[in-house]
């Protein structure tokens, strides 16, 4: 409130107070007067016989005359208008009339008076005087003229009649009367003036009050929310809105119960809860339905809350009317659940389609591998090459239309894992090295060292938009180069923002095709179609993926120069750490159950991984491959892995798995689950139900080999683990630098293809003396030294790199066409660390590099059949009877062989031969009856050199046999665990 607003505040209130002090001296004018009369008459009978009768007639006319004119006065009011001042100054002037009257009458009578006389006129003038500080109470003035007007005409007379000291005290009581009766009026003017003012302003609050009232009571009224007040459960008033909504009148719900008139009989008990909790001070928002006066549901939202006043209580409620709301969402709900109806039979459609081709397509390109791993013609490989080539596009094409087909649905969902991003550049570039290589192109990466090596991502749809984009590069470039470029792009704290780059000098796209070059099932035009072949889907998925990584695929680019796409990405940048290899192990005696209701499948597995020396067993149903896993764990021989399959009849490859977790005693089994075709949150479904590994068909044999050894280098499934996938083994994988001497134009090419393919980098030289000069010049991990070569072969090389620095230790593997006994000891016998026979297999290849690489040299690689023909003598002790004696023979073997070996070294180290030939003779007996077929024949060798006296070729296959004898023994302990666990 300004000071303005105060002033007239007070204004008014002091206009009030006159108002009320005026009213209050009218209404006491017609006693006042009465009184006047009768005192006066009084006075004049007690002093008719002391005073001469002109003064007691002077006197008493005076007073009459006095009252007779103030209630003239106040009559005559009555009847005209007057404002407060006039009305007022009358009261005043009329009063200053009766106190002269009184005053000078009795001034003139006291001297002539007796004492007692006078004293009883002093208590007449003192009972008005007082009386005034009653009736004259509003007005300070009036009763001032009052009091003046009828006490100072006294202390004249009183001293007239003489100046002794009671005349004297009585001047002094009249003078302090005055100043006591003018303080008891004041005091009483001020409680007046207080208690009007209070009536007033409280009289204005009650006003303002009623108002706000009225105004809360029209909003209440105009609210489009019911609005109930409750008491103890029962309604004490509604507004409008309630009345429209629930179809009740006011009258109708007054004094009812809430429950009873709105509240369903089922959600009565949740309506008590909710009132408690209101008035636990809550104040709560629900929506919930409730029932109109027709019996008609409706949703509502509820508001509540409680209202607490000085000993007062209620509820107020706010009932809003949310059926259209509801309607609309429910209108929703069944379109989405239509919705997700369609898309889940798509994904079932495209899941099932995927299975039906990718089945037969794995069992095509499964037998193929198998096949090609066979003595073929040249006819025959060519034809097989071809099928294979065949079926892998044609399942390079199916990938494309899956991956559409689940862009168009939105159901691709993109990992976030930590991944190698310079490996996956270089390594995708690598898988199309070769393809390069056969147009004559030059295929360059550049990624700087400002790249972040580790970020989080998906690397595998990175990987595929690169070796799209770079494919293409291929396929339309005739001449030239082809350029695969990342660089950093800026980085901010912990993101980094990195652009990818693929430029070629092909036929380029015109500006025209440039619009519709990312469009589905389109090409640069018809021609390049028929020309170039493909489903013209890779870019469009390319695009796609990029958009939902977060960036843009843009191209630029001129007919005959060539095109430039790029991209750019951001990641989040891991911490540095070191890199980790997965370690592998040998397969050999390793238990495997395969369960999967296609015999096809089974059948292939089963020769892919029983020729590593796995004992391979299978199961057509996911009932029977539980079984067969408690069975086998009751027998204390569980199995090692369990590989089974996504889809199968009975129970899914999930829910087996969810079972094996759920028995304790099948902890130890690893699971590997293989698909035909991935679905959205297979992964995660992998960690929680603790599976060590998830593989898609059709898979190759090197491929499942190297999974198999890395899940089984782990620990057992845990959820939440690391899952084992084809991209994190290749992304495990140690990219080495290779070496390949050889001289034969096809055996080159055939080596580098498989190297390659796996991610390593080749360098090739076509004899021994350019093997030599390549290892002084640079670093290499391995080398791959074929024996026969011209100018120099693999043995002189070999001595020589062996005399070099960087050759000291750098492991050499042998190839060789030689496969005759004794071969392997003669390349280990000139300084080499490994041996291959020539035609060798893919897997047999990359064990024998990867096995080795960076590692110094410790004996053969081990790259043919299993250490121990451990099966061959369980069937011959079968045949004999004798079967229960297997496990026992063989421990006592794996006991017996440190005593052999050291025995060996003993005979060796004393330079006797006869000891050499009979420890050898003896260790190779036991050697050969269990299956050990190398360690025999190396054996067999070291006892021939004894009994012919040569104690240094003894010697020389010492280390062959320690390596042979601890392949043995780790296979044999692998093999018969379950048993020795027992």
């Amino acid at each position: 409130m300004t000071n303005a607003d105060d002033l007239a505040a007070r204004a008014s209130v002091d206009a009030e107070i006159r108002r009320a002090a005026l009213a209050q001296l009218l209404r006491g004018g017609p006693l006042a007067e009465s009184v006047h009369i009768i005192l006066v008459v009084i006075v004049a009978a007690l002093v008719w016989d002391s005073l001469p009768l002109s003064v007691t007639i002077g006197w008493v006319g005076g007073v009459l005359a006095a009252a007779g004119l103030r209630t003239w006065w106040r009559l005559g009011l009555a009847r005209r208008t007057a404002t407060p001042e006039e009305a007022l100054r009358g009261v005043r002037l009329t009063v200053a009339g009766l106190g002269l009257a009184w005053g000078f009458g009795a001034a003139t009578a006291i001297p002539a008076l007796r004492l007692d006389q006078a004293a009883l006129i002093l208590v007449v003038l003192a009972g008005i005087v007082a009386g005034g500080t009653g009736t004259l109470v509003g007005d300070p003035r009036s009763f001032r003229y009052l009091l003046v007007t009828t006490l100072a005409p006294l202390p004249v007379g009183i001293l007239l009649n003489g100046h002794s000291r009671i005349h004297l005290l009585a001047t002094l009581l009249v003078v302090f009367y005055g100043w006591s009766m003018d303080r008891v009026h004041r005091r009483g003017y001020r409680t007046f003036a207080e208690r009007v003012r209070a009536s007033v302003l409280l009289e204005r609050s009650t006003q303002e009050t009623a108002r706000q009232n009225a105004y809360l009571d029209a909003l209440i009224a105009s609210t489009p929310v019911g609005i109930a007040v409750l008491d103890d459960r029962r309604v004490r008033s509604v507004n409008p809105a309630f009345e429209a909504l629930f179809g009740y009148s006011a009258a109708e719900v007054a004094g009812k119960s809430i429950d009873d008139l709105i509240v369903p009989e089922s959600q009565r008990g949740e309506s008590r809860n909710l009132e408690a909790r209101v008035r636990a001070g809550e104040v709560i928002r629900v929506e919930l339905e409730r029932v109109r006066k027709d019996g008609k549901q409706i949703h509502v939202r509820l508001s509540a809350a409680a209202v607490r006043t000085a000993g007062d209580s209620a509820l107020i409620a706010l009932y809003e009317d949310i059926s259209d709301r509801k309607a609309a969402e429910q209108a929703m709900r069944a379109a989405r659940d239509l919705a997700e109806q369609v898309a889940r039979a798509r994904s079932a459609f495209l899941a099932n389609m995927s299975h039906e081709i990718r089945t037969p397509m794995n069992a095509v390109l499964g037998f193929v591998e198998l096949v090609l791993d066979t003595e073929l013609a040249a006819e025959q490989r060519r034809a097989l090459e071809l099928v294979r080539s065949s079926s892998e596009a044609l399942l390079t094409i199916l990938n494309d239309i899956l991956d559409y087909s689940k862009i168009e649905a939105e159901h691709l969902e993109l990992e976030v894992i930590p991944f190698d991003l310079p490996k996956v550049v270089h390594a995708t570039a690598t898988l199309l090295a070769v393809r390069a290589r056969e147009k004559h192109l030059e295929l360059t990466v550049d990624v700087p060292p400002d790249v972040p090596q580790m970020v989080r991502g998906d690397p595998t749809r990175v990987r595929q938009v690169l070796m799209n984009l770079i494919g293409n590069a291929i396929k339309f470039t005739e001449e030239g180069e082809i350029e695969v470029a990342a660089r950093l792009v800026h980085r901010d704290g912990d993101q980094a923002q990195v652009q990818f780059r693929v430029r070629d000098t092909g036929i380029g796209i015109s500006a025209e095709q440039q619009a519709t070059i990312f469009q589905e099932f389109t090409q640069a035009d018809a021609s390049t179609t028929r020309r170039y072949g493909g489903t013209g889907l890779g870019l469009a998925i390319s695009r796609r993926l990029v958009a939902l990584m977060g960036g843009e695929l843009a191209v630029t680019s001129e007919v005959g120069h060539g095109s430039e796409f790029r991209f750019a990405l951001t990641f989040p940048v891991e911490a540095a750490a070191g890199a980790t290899a997965r370690a592998a192990v040998t397969l050999g005696g390793r238990r495997l159950l395969v369960v999967d209701d296609n015999e096809t499948n089974r059948r292939i597995i089963r020769d892919m991984l029983g020729a590593e020396g796995m004992a391979v067993h299978d199961a057509g149903l996911s009932t029977a491959g539980l079984d067969a896993l408690r069975t086998a764990a009751r027998a204390g021989t569980p199995y090692d892995i369990a590989i089974l399959d996504a889809q199968m009849p009975d129970l899914d490859g999930f829910g087996l798995a969810a079972a094996v977790r759920a028995d304790r005693s099948l902890t130890r089994t690893r699971l590997v689950i293989l698909t035909s075709a991935g679905q959205r949150g297979d992964g995660e479904r992998c960690r929680q139900l603790g599976i060590d590994a998830y593989l898609t068909k059709p898979i190759a044999r090197a491929d499942l080999v190297e999974a198999v050894s890395t899940v089984l280098a782990g620990g057992s499934g845990s959820a939440g683990g690391d899952l084992i996938t084809r991209h994190s083994i290749a992304e495990s994988r140690s990219t080495l630098h290779i070496l390949l001497a050889e001289d034969n134009p096809v055996n080159q090419q055939v080596a580098v293809a498989m190297l390659v393919k796996r991610g390593h980098r080749v360098e090739v030289v076509n004899n021994g003396r350019e093997a030599v000069d390549a290892v002084g010049a640079r670093d290499f991990d391995v080398v791959l030294m074929d024996v026969q070569m011209p100018e120099m072969d693999g043995f002189e090389a070999t001595e020589r790199i062996r005399a070099l620095p960087r050759g000291r230790t750098l492991p050499i593997i042998a190839l060789t066409a030689h496969a005759l006994s004794g071969e392997r000891e003669r390349c280990l016998e000139r300084g080499m660390t490994g041996y291959l026979a020539k035609p060798f297999k893919a897997h047999d290849l990359f064990a024998a590099v990867e096995g080795r690489g960076g590692a110094a040299p410790s004996g053969p690689a081990a790259v043919d059949a299993p250490a121990v023909d451990l099966e061959g003598f369980r069937r011959s002790m079968q045949e004999a009877g004798a079967e229960q004696a297997v496990d026992g023979i063989v421990a006592t073997f794996v006991e017996t062989v440190p005593q052999r070996l050291e025995a060996l070294v003993t005979a060796a180290q004393d330079g006797a031969a006869e000891p050499i030939q009979r420890a050898a003779h003896a260790f190779k007996s036991a050697a050969a009856t269990i299956g050990a077929r190398d360690l025999a024949a190396l054996l067999q060798e070291m006892e021939t050199a004894g009994h012919d006296g040569d104690v240094a070729a003894a010697r020389a296959r010492l280390e062959g046999v320690q390596t042979a004898a601890r392949l043995a023994v780790e296979y044999l302990r692998n093999a018969t665990k379950g048993n020795h666990d027992a």
